[in-house]
């Protein structure tokens, strides 16, 4: 009989711990691999969010366009109200 470190007896065969982690192993690597998972589904969900992001700011930029556009034609259109009213005052 042969004394291992701790002082248990034990047959020929001493205690391998590599041989009974084999289940830890396999669930560490489901582990990881199931968070790869999560991680390509949040980077897949990111890469959707900054598209939609970019989307409304394009909308946006437009919109400002067609406000300033807009806002030019009023000023026009008041100024020509103006000098109209300004003509049938004084004729």
């Amino acid at each position: 009989m042969r004394y291992d470190h701790d002082g248990r007896g034990s047959e020929m065969c001493s205690y391998q711990p590599w041989e009974d982690d084999s289940s830890e192993v396999d669930d560490n690597a489901r582990r990881i691999n199931g968070m790869e998972r999560v991680d390509a589904r949040w980077e897949t969900q990111m890469a959707m969010l900054e598209a939609r992001i970019a989307n409304v700011e394009a909308r946006v930029e437009r919109l400002e366009a067609r406000m300033l556009y807009l806002q030019k034609g009023l000023r026009v259109l008041c100024g020509l109200f103006l000098v109209t009213l300004f003509y049938a005052i004084c004729k």
